[in-house]
């Protein structure tokens, strides 16, 4: 009986010990998938931090963009307020004398004189509606996100001077206003116009950034879009277009992660 019930207590004993190896190998696991999760977090961390000292940077140069952009507007008004107060002065100059005197011309004077302010208003006409007061009044438009009159002014002087000196800026920046509307379709046409016609315009990181953006908004051309993202740091590395580009991208794979997540689930 005695060997019996030893038998019985080793059993016991030997029960107890796989019970705990068992346990320890469990723990040993659970320990090894923390440790994977862990893992993961902290990339995904390194990730975010990354992001966010891309948006600082992108922040800080927007800001200086404004400020510089600011200080020419302010020095645009003041140039042009000058300008109106001496066509005011002329205009009243000539009225003044033509009061004066209209009596004693004669007729051929009157109708000369008459021509000479004809003349002069014409002139001052001519430097409103130039080039440059055109492109600068659409440009003041879009700065204050008055995107409708701004696409006006900027299709008036791509139509008025194709072979103006800022026909380039003009069109991309009609993207712009295109663009800031919604009107995803006519803003791309603009940034593809930049591709095709101005090959060597200073606008052309831009354009293609922008032109991505666009195809991607329209939906249905994430491949054309994604193309035009990956060349964007090739071509000109370094540049604000080519993080903003990297970023998109990297939102691009995230977004295809979690879609083929979603269909496994």
């Amino acid at each position: 009986m005695k060997r019996v019930f030893v038998l019985a207590a080793l059993a016991v004993a030997l029960s107890g010990c796989v019970a705990t190896q068992n346990d320890v190998l469990d723990l040993e696991n659970q320990t090894a998938s923390l440790r994977v999760q862990l893992q993961d977090l902290q990339q995904t961390i390194s990730s975010m931090q990354a992001n966010q000292a891309d948006l600082s940077t992108q922040m800080g140069q927007l800001h200086d963009t404004l400020s510089a952009f600011t200080d020419a507007i302010n020095s645009y008004q003041t140039d042009m307020g000058r300008l109106s107060s001496k066509i005011d002065d002329l205009s009243a100059a000539i009225s003044s004398r033509v009061e004066s005197i209209g009596t004693q011309l004669t007729k051929a004077q009157a109708e000369n004189l008459a021509q000479t302010k004809a003349d002069l208003a014409k002139q001052a006409q001519a430097v409103l509606n130039s080039p440059t007061e055109l492109f600068n009044q659409a440009d003041v438009r879009l700065s204050l996100q008055d995107y409708g009159l701004a696409a006006e002014g900027f299709s008036q002087y791509v139509q008025k001077f194709p072979q103006g000196a800022l026909i380039d800026v003009a069109t991309y920046k009609l993207g712009q206003a295109y663009y800031g509307e919604g009107n995803w379709k006519d803003a791309g046409r603009q940034f593809a116009l930049i591709l095709e016609k101005y090959p060597k315009s200073t606008l052309v990181a831009s354009s293609r950034l922008m032109y991505a953006l666009s195809l991607l908004h329209i939906g249905g051309k994430t491949d054309e879009a994604k193309k035009y993202l990956q060349s964007i740091p090739n071509d000109f590395p370094g540049t604000p277009e080519a993080r903003r580009a990297e970023l998109e991208l990297r939102e691009l794979a995230r977004h295809h992660k979690k879609t083929r997540r979603a269909k496994k689930a």
